[in-house]
């Protein structure tokens, strides 16, 4: 049997949907063009693990890596706002390998004996009344508070020696770190020794850094050696010239509180009201003076 012939009519009619077909979906193949770009140019691949929710509860696995869906996804995004310019964003995202870690708030808070643990250490400071209001057993109360009063023993000294050697007045690093750290018992203090919610450096060059969600779900903090490396760091990092203004205040813990906020160390609205509500509650500001 002769093959069917197709007419001149028939391939103009084939070529005409063809074409209506590219136009329709022109967004989509420029789309698969550029992500087929992205992957030659940088050689990511993708890799997704799949498992169990329930199992995963009592095992987590973390499964973000720098080729993980969630950095190739910012990758490409950087490509598309920077005109694949390879000089922007060549990021580091690494989720810590121990079964503690993943992408928790920076604030999340760590293994503890804490009886509450659901309640911010700083809650009844920040709002004395908040116990008696939501009619909290008084061991909670009590524990909360002495969660607060241990952590300022344990470093009422070297936030006055950092005020000694930096001029940053010690209720002003308290406050801060009671804050950030939520008292002590924040993951990334616990896991990491940083007490003041500080960001590595850029590119993570010359620093260890862990992956905590914060602005973003990439945002990296940086791992201390010890607790005292982490309010050394704070000082230095109030010296530079973000923050160095900031001295001129002397020790007026009020003009410093709002003045970090103004000069951006947190983008909470209330930051400046909560360190010196923080302050004031707890009498902290009686470290700012000589001989005490």
């Amino acid at each position: 049997m002769p093959a069917p012939q197709i007419s001149s009519s028939d391939l103009g009619r084939r070529l005409a949907r063809l074409v209506d077909y590219l136009v329709h979906y022109s967004v989509e193949v420029v789309l698969l063009c550029i992500i087929l770009y992205v992957c030659i140019s940088r050689g990511l691949s993708v890799e997704v693990a799949v498992h169990d929710p329930l199992s995963s509860q009592v095992n987590p696995t973390p499964v973000l890596t720098e080729a993980g869906v969630g950095a190739w996804f910012t990758v490409l995004s950087d490509r598309l706002m920077n005109g694949f310019d390879t000089q922007v964003s060549d990021r580091i995202y690494t989720v810590a390998d121990d079964t503690d870690e993943g992408l928790d708030e920076f604030t999340s808070v760590a293994r503890t004996d804490d009886p509450a643990p659901h309640i911010s250490n700083l809650t009844l400071v920040l709002s004395p009344d908040y116990g008696e209001r939501k009619g909290l057993d008084p061991r909670i109360i009590a524990g909360k508070k002495q969660r607060v009063t241990d952590y300022i023993r344990r470093h009422e000294a070297a936030a006055r020696r950092e005020m000694s050697e930096f001029g940053i007045p010690a209720s002003i690093t308290l406050a801060q770190a009671l804050l950030e750290s939520n008292a002590g018992d924040s993951k990334l203090a616990v896991n990491s020794n940083n007490h003041f919610g500080i960001k590595c450096r850029s590119k993570c060059l010359g620093c260890t850094c862990r992956n905590y969600g914060d602005d973003t779900r990439y945002d990296m903090f940086r791992v201390f050696d010890s607790v005292a490396d982490s309010f050394r760091e704070h000082s230095i990092l109030l010296n530079t010239p973000r923050y160095a203004k900031l001295k001129k205040h002397g020790s007026d813990y009020v003009k410093w509180a709002h003045g970090l906020k103004a000069c951006g160390y947190a983008t909470d609205p209330k930051y400046g009201h909560k360190l010196i509500t923080i302050i004031e509650n707890l009498g902290l500001h009686r470290y700012d003076r000589a001989g005490v």
